[in-house]
């Protein structure tokens, strides 16, 4: 199964470096070694400092961070998929994935969706996924009905571009892209990427399936969750009806049981319900199908 081949994969590397630092040159903001990756890990998660990491700028850094976390990306997208769709009514899943890193979701989408054709486009501008990116595309090559295409490329320049493939997708992925814009100041741009994706993305829907967008991320208010929402009102600008699922622990938030947001006018064509976040789920989620 391809988690186990990327995990080994980062632990094999991990072992190649051993105790070292991440390079001859610490890449550390601060001009010094963090002292251990736990410790990076912790600052690019949690700190606000401007001398603390803000990104995974660090190979080993990278290895580390599938090695810790991919079981718990993967675990949430099936629980998000599991209990919400309807798997039967996707004749293929078509996936564009942003801020894929090791593609968790398609680990998910090979779990759980038996013989049916995958085709798995994923970005992340982060050039160090590379390596991992490449163990995954030799995976893929050997197994009959998944392909996987990789581009390490910022989003807003493959929406600005207009360059995205017509593949008939009928699946869109975020993952964890909202808290890290959050955390670097970028939350401009969410509103731009929405827009981006609906008309260069969810406009070419197939007419034989649904249409599937899960946005996967931290369940925190300083994390960017608050700005979930904002699909659904630019879904519903642009038309689109459909339905959507909320998950997160806090029921009286901006993903619990009363819809937030301005679009009071088009309300009502994507019907919104919440859940509190299941068994096994670490972190909130946003799960529309449009149809």
């Amino acid at each position: 199964m391809l988690f186990e081949n990327v995990v080994g994969f980062c632990a094999d590397m991990l072992c190649e470096y051993g105790e070292s630092c991440c390079n001859i040159r610490c890449t550390h903001p601060s001009g010094k070694c963090s002292g251990n990756c736990d410790n990076c890990l912790k600052e690019v998660h949690f700190s606000w400092e401007a001398d603390k990491r803000k990104d995974y700028c660090c190979e080993k850094l990278i290895y580390n961070y599938v090695s810790k976390f991919a079981r718990r990306y993967m675990n949430n997208a099936i629980i998000a998929l599991d209990y919400n769709i309807d798997v039967s009514q996707y004749p293929y899943f078509n996936v564009f994935s942003v801020g894929c890193g090791a593609a968790p979701d398609l680990m998910a989408l090979e779990s759980i969706c038996g013989n049916k054709q995958i085709s798995y486009y994923g970005y992340d501008r982060n050039p160090l996924w590379r390596a991992i990116h490449n163990c995954i595309t030799q995976y893929t090559r050997g197994t009959y009905n998944i392909e996987s295409v990789f581009t390490r490329k910022d989003i807003f320049e493959v929406i600005s571009e207009n360059n995205v493939p017509q593949n008939s997708f009928n699946v869109i992925f975020i993952q964890y892209l909202i808290s890290h814009l959050y955390n670097t100041n970028q939350v401009d741009l969410i509103d731009e990427l929405y827009q981006g994706l609906i008309d260069l993305v969810v406009s070419q829907k197939p007419n034989d399936s649904p249409f599937l967008i899960v946005i996967n991320d931290i369940d925190s208010w300083n994390k960017g969750r608050s700005y979930f929402h904002k699909f659904l009102d630019y879904l519903e600008d642009a038309g689109y009806s459909g339905r959507a699922v909320a998950y997160s622990l806090y029921e009286n938030g901006d993903l619990g049981r009363e819809r937030w947001g301005n679009n009071v006018s088009r309300r009502g064509r994507i019907d919104y319900s919440y859940v509190e976040t299941p068994t096994g789920f670490e972190g909130a989620a946003l799960i529309i199908e449009v149809r």
